[in-house]
């Protein structure tokens, strides 16, 4: 459209020159007027960062905001160090007399050491019974039997010694329970003694005692001097 006009406009201005003769170019009359604004055109790519501008003046300061929330909590500090012994409180009154109790962990006992003042001579396969009561703390070794019975369980102790005369021989055991435990055996001529000892874990109501091995084999003698003789205790009672 705009072309079209320009055009005309140009065909109007040789009009004008040829019907006044004038062999010259038309000049000024045929000046086309402004044409119409074109369309905008889009907006470019953005420019780079200008450089930092001088600092300003400082500003007026602020009204006070208002109070913010509570933080977390921080981490715990370091701990300070000892202070100084405080002052020595007032004494107090005395206090009601306790009801006395015996200790719990009283250490049980029980020792017994029996012999022969007598000649036994030639002693049945059967449990020794040892008339003379030398020592028998809580009475737990039976002189009617010849047994000691275990009341405090426990680790015990047990040793016996046996003499016999001339050629002739002898066996005497320690016995648990009617099993053989131990045994010593003497022979030969002349005056003679054997022994032997053994440490034993015993329960309740365990029985302990000496008796000959065969009845070949049982010689003995004793007298007010005591050549036959039985003893045990209590070495530490179980927990």
């Amino acid at each position: 459209m705009y072309l079209a006009i320009a055009i005309q406009l140009s065909i109007i201005c040789i009009i004008q020159a040829a019907a006044q003769g004038d062999t010259q170019v038309c000049s000024g009359c045929c000046t086309a007027p402004a044409g119409i604004p074109g369309i905008p055109g889009s907006h470019g790519n953005p420019g780079g960062l200008g450089p930092i501008g001088m600092k300003g003046d400082v500003g007026v300061k602020g009204e006070k905001g208002n109070q913010g929330s509570d933080g977390r909590d921080g981490l715990p500090g370091k701990i300070g160090p000892i202070g100084l012994p405080g002052a020595t409180g007032e004494k107090g009154g005395k206090g009601e007399k306790g009801e006395q109790v015996a200790p719990t962990n009283s250490q049980p006992k029980s020792a017994f050491s029996v012999g022969y003042n007598v000649n036994p001579g030639r002693h049945p396969v059967s449990p020794m019974k040892y008339p003379l009561i030398i020592t028998n703390v809580g009475n737990h070794y039976n002189k009617e039997t010849g047994k000691f019975v275990c009341q405090h369980p426990g680790i015990y102790v047990f040793q016996f010694t046996s003499g016999s005369t001339s050629s002739n021989n002898m066996v005497t055991s320690i016995m648990k329970n009617g099993q053989r435990i131990l045994s010593a055996f003497v022979t030969g001529s002349g005056y003679k003694s054997a022994s032997n000892m053994v440490v034993l874990d015993l329960v309740a109501n365990d029985e302990v005692w000496t008796e000959p091995l065969n009845t070949s084999l049982n010689y003995y003698y004793s007298e007010n001097h005591i050549f036959c003789s039985f003893s045990g205790f209590l070495l530490y009672a179980s927990a």
